[in-house]
């Protein structure tokens, strides 16, 4: 039985053909990318398609419908452009000729000057004669102060008419001080020297500076033809050479 089945089988011919398959195959090809295209290319034909197929279609929500609009006032707009006081403005026209604008005269009513006027104190202060103020005296004449030495840098050695020199303290030569010690003395009408101050100097030399100073004249000093006072500064070095 299985022979005659092998058999049975093996003479029966081949139906199917290369080119049935091949033109079957591009046929359903052809239809899916029809179904596909025509939503892309024609979407109102979706409903009969989904009719025709029984395919279910999505529910889609329609957009609601805008509120309507409420009517607004149109803007006022200003179109007249005011200008102001301090702005120039060009005048429409240039006038012939320059207008004279004479203000009409005003009229016054005359004030009473009689007793019962308002103005009557006051008139009668202008009209009255005033008493003469005698002025203060003046003030007493103070006397004059009296003129100061004038102070001078310091005088010529030409001026110097006898000089002492300062004896050297033994103190200060044993020590070994020497320097310089700066007087400031005033020299008087006649030439003499007083009042002499410390200035600058060692303690160990200050005295005997003070002393030879002292004894030294000068030249009077000659203002306006007249001899007078100056102060001036003087230098005294001491030096153990």
């Amino acid at each position: 039985m299985l022979e005659n089945s092998m058999i049975g089988s093996g003479g029966r011919k081949k139906t199917r053909k290369p080119l049935t398959v091949l033109v079957s195959v591009a046929l359903h090809a052809l239809i899916v990318i029809a179904m596909l295209m025509i939503p892309i290319v024609r979407p109102q034909g979706l409903p009969m398609l989904a009719e025709a197929y029984g395919l279910p279609l999505p529910v889609t929500s329609e957009p609601a419908a805008p509120p309507p609009e409420t009517p607004t006032a149109a803007p006022v707009v200003q179109t007249e452009v005011r200008p102001l006081p301090q702005d120039l403005v060009t005048p429409i026209e240039i006038p012939r000729g320059i207008a004279m604008i004479v203000d009409p005269p005003r009229e016054f009513t005359p004030v009473p000057v009689g007793m019962g006027s308002p103005l009557a104190p006051i008139l009668r202060q202008m009209t009255e004669p005033k008493e003469a103020i005698e002025p203060p005296p003046p003030p007493p004449e103070l006397p004059p102060p009296p003129p100061g030495p004038l102070r001078v840098s310091s005088l010529q050695r030409a001026d110097l008419l006898h000089q002492v020199r300062p004896v050297y303290p033994q103190l200060a030569r044993q020590a070994r001080v020497q320097g310089t010690v700066i007087l400031e003395a005033t020299i008087a009408k006649d030439g003499s020297v007083r009042d002499a101050r410390i200035v600058s100097g060692h303690p160990l030399l200050t005295e005997a500076a003070i002393a030879a100073v002292a004894q030294w004249r000068y030249k009077p000093f000659i203002l306006n033809g007249e001899p007078i006072e100056v102060i001036t500064t003087v230098t005294v070095t001491f030096s153990l050479q």
